[in-house]
């Protein structure tokens, strides 16, 4: 027991002294770290001095606070940050933007070339020819009788053109246009005497076979392009534009080739075909009725299909085409594409000059009624806006800014097929003069 007592001791002995050794290791080099601690606090403190000894020498030949400095360094720093993100959004929009434009491009041709519908265009007639003297006399009747019973019947104005021997035909109604043109056209062949009961009658059995043939064209446009379930005061309206005209378009046959190309671009991108081509066919409906009710012809043609039962996705398509609502579906913006192929394709409309002109003005007014705007050019006959400003009043990123807000007001304030395309050239000349 006493051998044990004697081990244990002795270990207990070497534990202590081990414990000393290192307990004095410990104490040294926490006198270093204590040591070390005063000498970096010594460094700190005459750090700060010059430190502040430095900010005040700065300011006092600066003659600038240092909160002032400071804030311009931070200014200039977000300053310069925000130059290179604009940069590198630039960048990825215009790559993007290219990206979309090929894919997008390969996709309409795609689509126009399985477009198997024909193009002719159909031109309405406001005017009839008289053959001879003796066909005017029985036409016209006593000092133009005739006429004047068939304005009051029809609800339209005609007027003899002595120059070119014919009779015109006005009015902002296209069906009772069409029904004013039909029946002097029926006139001018009637072989009977011509007297007041004739000409009414002539007018009624014209009125009832027009009203049969707008019946048969808005059945005919449904069925050609199968949609089912369409009402019948819909299909009239259809029909009925079978006399309306848009720049010279045939506003029935646009619509037909609307739905089409809607269908053909739905199918491509796995959007409801049925639905793409019922959209596309009922987009400019509101143009039968746009002489008698007010608002825009996108707004009215989807305020009319709603109350005629049209689901609400179709109705927004519709009032959206023209961007009186904003479009939200991918549907809305394939009708807005194929409407703008069927409009802008080669030989579907004809510009007057009097509108042509205007289409510049509103151009150049538009563009020229912004801030920094020196000159404005408009090319290939108004599908293209060059707007040149002031490069030292405006810089790259307050230029790119313009382009947009130009373009969303020609969206807002003009009607155009197609796309306007804005261009902002900043000029920017660097001078120095040899001596």
């Amino acid at each position: 027991m006493n051998k044990r007592e004697e081990a244990l001791e002795e270990r207990l002995s070497e534990c202590q002294k081990k414990a000393s050794e290192h307990q004095s290791k410990v104490d040294i080099f926490d006198n270093h770290v204590s040591a070390m601690e005063n000498r970096y606090a010594v460094r700190r403190e005459r750090y700060q001095n010059l430190l502040s000894e430095f900010i005040e020498k700065l300011e006092a030949k600066t003659e600038t606070p240092r909160t002032a400095v400071i804030a311009d360094l931070k200014a200039r720093a977000i300053n310069e940050r925000q130059v290179e993100v604009t940069r590198a959004l630039q960048a990825d929009d215009e790559e993007w933007q290219n990206l979309a434009e090929i894919e997008a491009k390969k996709l309409l041709t795609l689509v126009i070339n399985r477009f198997a519908r024909p193009y002719c265009p159909e031109r309405g007639i406001g005017y009839l020819n008289f053959d001879n003297e003796d066909q005017k006399k029985r036409v016209l009747g006593e000092e133009q009788s005739n006429l004047r019973l068939i304005e009051k019947i029809c609800g339209v104005d005609l007027a003899y053109d002595e120059h070119n021997n014919s009779v015109n035909v006005y009015g902002f109604d296209p069906v009772r246009r069409e029904l004013g043109r039909a029946t002097v056209d029926r006139l001018m062949r009637e072989r009977n005497a011509i007297t007041p009961a004739r000409i009414e009658q002539l007018a009624e059995q014209t009125k009832k076979d027009l009203f049969q043939r707008i019946h048969n064209d808005g059945n005919r446009i449904a069925k050609e392009l199968h949609i089912n379930n369409l009402s019948p005061e819909i299909k009239n309206m259809m029909g009925a534009l079978r006399y309306r005209y848009s720049f010279t378009q045939n506003q029935h046959f646009h619509c037909a080739e609307v739905g089409h190309l809607c269908g053909l671009l739905a199918a491509e991108l796995d959007v409801a075909v049925a639905d793409a081509r019922r959209a596309g066919m009922l987009h400019d409906i509101g143009k039968s009725m746009d002489h008698s009710v007010d608002g825009g012809h996108a707004v009215i043609g989807a305020d009319f299909i709603k109350q005629h039962g049209e689901a609400d996705h179709i109705v927004h398509a519709v009032r959206a085409h023209h961007f009186d609502e904003q479009p939200s579906t991918n549907l809305a913006y394939l009708v807005i594409a194929a409407d703008a192929i069927s409009g802008a394709r080669p030989g579907a409309r004809r510009s007057t000059v009097a509108t042509y002109t205007q289409k510049i003005h509103d151009l150049q007014t538009i563009a020229r009624g912004f801030d920094g705007v020196i000159d404005t050019h408009v090319l290939s006959a108004g599908r293209e806006v060059r707007v040149y400003v002031d490069g030292k009043a405006l810089d790259d990123l307050r230029a790119l800014d313009l382009s947009q807000k130009i373009a969303h007001k020609i969206e807002e304030e003009m009607q155009y097929p197609g796309q306007i395309r804005v261009t902002v050239v900043r000029e920017t000349q660097a001078v120095e003069y040899a001596k």
